[in-house]
């Protein structure tokens, strides 16, 4: 029987896109290098955690002791024991109540990872993400450093759909795999290429740049050979080749340029996540040391992944000698259970005050280097991984025109991607929309 023309060897396409699926985890994405600007650069950094927060009802014996959210409102509201690691940073820092994305409230909890900076559409059998916020940040800030973000998260990789290890998404809504492991991690940022000389890797970038060039000339010739559903699956697959070429274009316009010296001794790099709080604290200064360094203004780390999967649902029985974290979560209804909760939830706040600690202490033009980078602190879930009322630190950003001091609530009818805006804009973005924002949000300017 003969092949028809549009029936192709399964196993020489595979081979085909084994090269460029080979080629992602190269340095960077952009088209140039770009120099550091005069003034201060503005930062973001976006820090998730799993599974959403102890919050006891009003009226329960742990409410006014344990709940996430604060007591009261406005500029007068009162941390419980939870946040109080936060209160150093009240005047830098504004907590955000009852904000979500409407399409993550169609979803269970535990879905809503994916979309937590993205607020796209994931409830299709195909998975069908958009870009995130952070990356929308670093097509901008991205081109003025050698690497346009930086992606964290305890477990590494991407996992899968619902249950994602990385809260960052390319313009494609792919996600972007993590990196998880601190030595590795120091010396993509700061060691380069080790031993190769320069010659030798700007050779391996070129012959890399020859392949991509021959997988989009066999894929151009593909096309003609296909129908119109694979001719829509073979685009994506160009565009992820593109994005490649984008990268080794970036990585090679860098190559000559000297990556700032940092000592390695300041770092704990030996460290894993069998040590949770020493752990999560070099994820923080790794971050840090990117910003201090301009070696990149757009960083995000995904601390745990949802319904208890992943290195990081042990976080509290190791530092604790408490139930897994997920188990925590639905353990509220026994007694003690919301104590228990909360008990991590003020773990987490005791590291992220650390890492808001390390940024106060610098100065810079501008004030602090808090002052020039936005935190943003939260989950994609409520208590009962319910989708709605996402627990939200914004913090920093005060020489960007951010307004902090207050425990700001508002209604399901604005959307968390309002925040989005007002935060794109502030970073350099010019934009009046993202995902399926309606304006800007009242109260952070």
């Amino acid at each position: 029987m003969s092949r028809k023309s549009w029936h192709l060897n399964r196993r020489t396409f595979l081979r085909g896109t084994g090269v460029a699926l080979a080629l992602p985890m190269l340095e960077c994405m952009g088209k140039s290098a770009g120099t550091r600007p005069k003034s201060t650069p503005p930062r973001l950094c976006c820090v998730f955690f799993a599974n959403g927060v102890s919050l006891p009802p009003v009226g329960h014996a742990d409410h006014k002791k344990w709940n996430w959210f604060p007591l009261g409102e406005g500029a007068n509201y009162r941390l419980t024991q939870t946040l109080k690691p936060l209160e150093p940073f009240r005047q830098d820092m504004t907590i955000l109540g009852g904000l979500s994305h409407p399409l993550g409230r169609l979803l269970v909890g535990h879905a809503t990872a994916d979309i937590w900076l993205t607020g796209g559409d994931v409830r299709g059998s195909e998975y069908r993400n958009s870009i995130s916020f952070d990356q929308r940040v670093a097509r901008e800030q991205g081109k003025h450093t050698r690497f346009p973000s930086l992606v964290l998260s305890s477990n590494g990789g991407v996992g899968y759909k619902t249950r994602t290890t990385t809260v960052s998404f390319n313009r494609s809504g792919e996600a972007i795999p993590a990196e998880s492991n601190p030595r590795q991690i120091f010396e993509r940022l700061f060691s380069g290429g080790g031993t190769a000389s320069l010659r030798a890797r700007k050779r391996q970038l070129q012959q890399d740049l020859r392949i991509v060039d021959l997988v989009l000339e066999d894929s151009r010739n593909l096309k003609r050979r296909l129908g119109h559903h694979d001719q829509q699956k073979l685009e994506e697959y160009l565009e992820a080749v593109h994005e490649i070429e984008r990268r080794l274009e970036r990585t090679e316009a860098w190559l000559a340029a000297p990556r700032p010296a940092v000592d390695p001794g300041q770092l704990n790099l030996k460290v894993s996540q069998n040590s949770p709080r020493d752990y999560i604290r070099t994820l923080y200064d790794l971050i840090f040391l990117a910003f201090q360094t301009d070696t990149t203004r757009v960083a995000t780390y995904q601390i745990s992944q949802e319904d208890g999967k992943g290195v990081a649902d042990r976080f509290p029985t190791i530092a604790l000698k408490l139930k897994g974290h997920h188990g925590l979560s639905h353990d509220h209804h026994t007694p003690g259970g919301f104590e228990r909760w909360a008990q991590f939830d003020r773990f987490l706040a005791e590291q992220h005050a650390y890492f808001l600690r390390r940024l106060q202490s610098v100065h810079e033009a501008e004030g602090s280097m808090l002052d020039n980078t936005m935190v943003l602190f939260g989950s994609a879930t409520s208590t009962t991984h319910d989708a709605r009322n996402y627990p939200l630190v914004l913090a920093g950003g005060r020489a960007l025109g951010l307004k902090h001091g207050k425990y700001l609530t508002y209604t399901e009818q604005i959307p968390l991607a309002n925040m989005y805006v007002s935060m794109l804009q502030k970073l350099g973005v010019e934009t009046g929309r993202f995902a399926d924002s309606t304006g800007t949000l009242n109260g952070l300017t």
